[in-house]
């Protein structure tokens, strides 16, 4: 079987609202000019029905597997596992498509049966989490039944308020790439993509580090015409060998150059002001997570006299959905602080000088200059408000740990109580 250059990969796990959306987008990989060196293996599920396909085969159809939990790690490793036997290639790019688009009441009634609550879930109270921003945070269904199997309603309300999908889901994906990279027979996918809200942060990309070269993302809402494949894939054709790194920087470029030349109703009717995309060389995630030690133990240790400025600039950064904000931002925002001390300042200005060097960021581009004042990630940065409280997964998220960020969270929430 002659070897590609490239395989992508796409898992659409579209079974719920947007499946009619991840349809038109299949539609687009099928109007890009592929060649043998470039193949694209598709699974998408909706709520009837799950197929495998590859875009531009004689038959595409390669088969039907009914009705499964597109949410499963285990589907989507089994999703890898069948790509690269069929199509191995010299290098290997994951696109995960889904992600803040839905989940019905009856798929996350399903979810909750399977860890039953000491209070029942009901249905009105699935309806009301399958319709807010953060019960559409979810990708994984093994992060929404850990939520679901809290004890009682106001517990649940919590979990999904607190930022816990997101921390979830982040340890979740770091679980599935390097599994999917092991299955390539190397220690590295070449690319991840997040055909998905909100999930260009540092702690999903530190929770790759080890299992992919690039991770491409958005700190923002994406819109349902998702990324413009036909022309991504077109180009890529043109050039095979293209290196992951390229790769990232043409995605980023294509997106934000299509909602440029294809603007929609921004700030209306749910669209988000414009649209932000990052690439983000992993091997370099590291530098970023030594500044962010530096900034977590100076804050932590001076929050008690410093709540002050650090809660200024926390109001002040630029903040996105399911408590993340933009990590360049809440840095100058403390740096503009004049009470702020010298170690903190320091630490602040060590995180911008990382954003600002030619290594972890390959290209960060968006279409509004309401995302002027943004860096390209985010992290987690609840606030320390009455009714609120940290998620208890944040904990076992990797950068938590290697920055020791949920330490001075919980320094800085203690301070502000």
């Amino acid at each position: 079987m002659p070897t590609a250059a490239w395989t992508w990969m796409i898992y659409l796990a579209t079974h719920n609202n947007v499946a009619s959306a991840g349809e038109q987008s299949v539609q687009r990989m099928r109007e890009a000019r592929l060649d043998g060196q470039v193949r694209v293996l598709v699974q998408q599920a909706t709520p009837t029905s799950c197929v495998r396909l590859e875009v531009g085969a004689d038959p595409e159809l390669v088969a039907d597997l009914g009705s499964i939990d597109s949410g499963d790690p285990a589907t989507l490793i089994d999703f890898v596992r069948w790509s690269v036997q069929t199509a191995p290639a010299d290098r290997y790019a994951l696109v995960l498509w889904s992600h803040g688009t839905g989940w019905e009441p009856s798929e996350m009634a399903r979810v909750a049966a399977q860890r039953p609550a000491q209070v029942p879930v009901t249905t009105g109270e699935l309806t009301q989490r399958g319709d807010d921003d953060e019960g559409r945070q979810i990708f994984f269904s093994s992060s929404l039944r850990e939520i679901l199997a809290q004890p009682t309603p106001p517990e649940r309300a919590v979990a999904f308020d607190d930022g816990s999908g997101h921390s979830l889901d982040t340890v979740e994906l770091g679980q599935v790439a390097a599994a999917a990279a092991s299955l390539t027979g190397r220690d590295r996918l070449d690319l991840i993509a997040m055909n998905a809200c909100q999930m260009s942060s540092a702690e999903v990309a530190f929770e790759l580090r080890d299992h992919a070269r690039v991770y491409v993302a958005s700190q923002e809402d994406m819109p349902v015409q998702s990324l413009p494949y036909d022309l991504i894939l077109t180009q890529l054709a043109t050039a095979p060998d293209t290196s992951a790194e390229d790769l990232g920087r043409m995605i980023v470029q294509s997106y934000c150059g299509y909602f440029r030349d294809n603007p929609l109703d921004w700030g209306k009717r749910g669209l988000p002001r414009g649209v932000t995309l990052s690439a983000v060389s992993l091997p370099h995630a590291a530098q970023l997570s030594t500044a962010t030690q530096a900034l977590a133990a100076a804050l932590r240790d001076s929050v008690g006299d410093q709540l002050k400025p650090v809660w200024a600039a926390h109001r002040a950064a630029h903040r996105f959905k399911f408590r993340l904000v933009d990590l360049a931002s809440f840095c100058r925002g403390l740096l503009a602080q004049p009470e702020l001390d010298s170690a903190s300042s320091a630490a602040a200005q060590a995180v911008l000088d990382v954003f600002a060097g030619a290594n972890l960021l390959l290209a960060r581009e968006h279409t509004d200059p309401f995302y002027d004042d943004t860096g390209g990630l985010t992290t987690y940065l609840m606030p320390p408000m009455p009714g609120k409280r940290l998620s208890p997964y944040y904990a076992q998220t990797a950068y938590a740990g290697s920055t020791g960020w949920g330490e001075f969270l919980a320094a800085y929430h203690a301070a502000g109580r």
